[in-house]
C-alpha cells in the first residue's frame, strides 16, 4: 500500500502542471466566468474528469444541494464523521475573502501552497486542451485532485445552485442530500418550487441514498416518488432538531439534525460501522437488537460511558464563517450572515429577536441587499415585523460586484410606504458609518446580510485580508 507522501508524488508526476503562482491563479480564476448552469458546464467538467484520470470515481462523495443551508449542513456532517475517525474533505461553492476559503481538509482551510498546486493541475489540462472552463468548474476539478492527494476518506460537495447542469453533478454520490426549497433562482430552476424540487434532484444517482430537511409533506411526497422511480434509496426525512445550544436550536437545529442523519447513513449504511453516537444511544444496543440492555452492556456504559450528541453539540459547536456570525467583540457588536432569500432573511430575523430576549438591543440598523431573484415587498415586510418587535433602521446599499440587484431608490419608496425607517447608499463603507451612527457603541447591534459578497465587504471595509 502506497505511503501518503507516494500518493502526492504520484500525483505530481502524473500531472505536468503550469507553474502559476498563488496570486497568478487568483487573476485567473478572476478573469472567468464563475459559474455556468448549463449542458455544456457538465460536458467540460466530464472532459476535465476524463483527462485527470477520473478523480471524481476515486473517493467516495456526499452531494449536498437546497436554497439555504448547505454549506452548514457541510460543516456539521464533517464535524460528526471527524468524531467517527473518518477524514473529510469540504468542497464549498463560494468563498468571502481568498479562493482556498472552498477546499476545507479535516476542519482545516487548505494552505496557499497547496491549493496552487492543486489548481496549477488542473489549470494546464485546461491550458492544453482549450476548454473555456468557469472558476466553479476549476475548483470542482481541483477538489478532487487536492482531497485524493491527502487520502481523505469522504468528500462532501455543495452544489452550487441546481441540480441537473451544476458541476458537482458528475459526481456519483454516495448519499445526495437537499436541505430545504425556497423561493430563489426561480426564473434559473422553474417558476414554481416543486420544478426547483425536482431539478434539484437530479443530483441524485441509482443505488444511492437520499434525505432531505425540506419541511412540506406534500413536496416531500412528491420527491419520494421522484427519488424512487430513479432507484435511489429514500432516507426518512429530517423532522427534529439537533440539541444544539440556545440560540442556535431553533436557527440550525434542522440542519445540524440533517448532518447527523447524513453521517450515521455514511457510517452504518456506507461503511457498515455500527455508531451508538450518531443513533443518540445512551447503551450501544446492536442495529436491529430489540429488548432491554443486558446488565454487562449497562456495566460497560458505566465504564466506558458513551458521548451523546447532546454533549458533543454541547461541548464543539460552531458555525461556519458568515453563518449567523455574532461579532460581539465589536463596538458596536456586527451580525454577518450570507442569507441572500426571503426564507434566509426570516430565520436571521428570528435570530436576531432571540438576541434581544437574551439581553435588550439598544439600537439595531439593517444593512441589507436585496437580489433581483427574490420578492422584494416580501423581504421588505419581513425586515418590518423585526423591526416593529426591536426598533431601528433599514439601509440599502446595492449588492457588490456584478450581482443583479432590486433598484435601491425604488426600495426605499417601498419601505418608507410600510413606514420603516430607512436610508440607502450607493456602497458598503458609507452605510456602515451611518449605522454606527444609529446604535448604541455596547449593546446595540449591526446587521449585514443579502449575499456572500456583502459579507465580503465587511471584511474589505476592516481591511481585512484573511479569515
Amino acid at each position: 500500500m502506497l505511503t501518503l507522501s507516494e500518493k502526492k508524488q504520484k500525483m505530481e508526476n502524473k500531472f505536468s502542471a503550469s507553474q502559476k503562482s498563488y496570486n497568478e491563479i487568483v487573476n485567473y480564476l478572476d478573469s472567468r466566468k464563475s459559474y455556468e448552469y448549463s449542458q455544456e458546464s457538465v460536458d467540460r467538467v466530464k472532459q476535465l474528469d476524463q483527462l485527470l484520470g477520473n478523480v471524481s470515481t476515486k473517493t467516495d462523495t456526499i452531494l449536498i444541494g437546497g436554497t439555504n443551508g448547505k454549506s452548514s449542513a457541510l460543516h456539521f456532517t464533517s464535524k460528526l464523521l471527524k468524531e467517527e475517525g473518518f477524514k473529510v474533505g469540504l468542497s464549498y461553492s463560494k468563498h468571502f475573502l481568498n479562493y482556498n476559503e472552498r477546499l476545507v481538509c479535516d476542519l482545516q482551510q487548505v494552505s496557499n501552497k497547496d491549493f496552487t498546486d492543486a489548481v496549477n493541475k488542473v489549470i494546464d489540462v485546461v491550458e492544453k486542451n482549450s476548454i473555456d472552463a468557469t472558476s466553479f468548474e476549476i475548483l470542482t476539478m481541483s477538489s478532487f485532485i487536492y482531497f485524493q492527494s491527502q487520502d481523505v476518506d469522504v468528500i462532501i460537495l455543495e452544489v452550487a445552485v441546481g441540480g441537473k447542469y451544476d458541476a458537482t453533478s458528475i459526481c456519483n454520490p454516495k448519499i445526495s442530500a437537499i436541505t430545504r426549497i425556497a423561493q430563489d433562482h426561480l426564473n434559473l430552476l422553474g417558476d414554481d418550487l416543486d420544478k426547483i424540487a425536482f431539478e434539484m434532484l437530479e443530483i441524485t444517482k441509482q443505488g444511492g441514498w437520499f434525505i432531505s430537511a425540506e419541511q412540506s409533506k406534500i413536496r416531500l411526497q412528491k420527491m419520494k416518488e421522484f427519488v424512487e422511480e430513479r432507484g435511489v434509496r429514500w432516507a426518512m426525512p429530517i423532522r427534529k432538531l439537533a440539541t444544539l445550544p440556545y440560540i442556535f436550536e431553533q436557527l440550525y437545529g434542522r440542519t445540524a439534525s440533517l448532518g447527523e442523519r447524513i453521517a450515521q447513513l455514511y457510517v452504518e449504511d456506507i461503511k457498515g460501522k455500527f455508531s451508538p453516537f450518531l443513533r443518540g444511544n445512551l447503551l450501544a444496543t446492536q442495529k436491529g437488537q430489540r429488548g432491554r440492555p443486558t446488565l454487562k452492556a449497562k456495566q460497560d456504559a458505566q465504564i466506558n460511558p458513551i458521548k451523546t450528541l447532546k454533549n458533543f453539540w454541547r461541548d464543539q459547536f460552531n458555525l461556519a464563517k458568515g453563518r449567523f456570525e455574532y461579532l460581539s467583540k465589536e463596538k458596536p457588536s456586527v451580525l454577518l450572515d450570507t442569507a441572500h432569500n426571503v426564507d434566509a432573511f426570516e430565520n436571521l430575523f428570528l435570530g436576531v429577536r432571540l438576541l434581544h430576549y437574551q439581553k435588550p438591543l439598544k439600537g439595531l440598523s439593517l444593512i441589507m441587499g436585496v437580489s433581483k431573484s427574490i420578492n422584494s415587498l416580501e423581504a421588505i415586510k419581513s425586515a418590518r415585523y423585526l423591526l416593529k418587535k426591536i426598533g431601528g433602521q433599514l439601509l440599502f446599499v446595492p449588492l457588490p460586484g456584478n450581482e443583479s440587484c432590486h433598484d435601491v431608490q425604488t426600495l426605499i419608496e417601498m419601505a418608507k410606504e410600510m413606514g420603516i425607517n430607512t436610508k440607502s447608499f450607493d456602497s458598503f463603507s458609507p452605510a456602515f458609518e451611518a449605522a454606527k451612527e444609529t446604535v448604541d457603541e455596547h449593546e446595540g447591534l449591526i446587521a449585514v446580510f443579502g449575499s456572500n459578497d456583502m459579507v465580503s465587504q465587511y471584511w474589505k471595509y476592516r481591511e481585512i485580508k484573511k479569515i
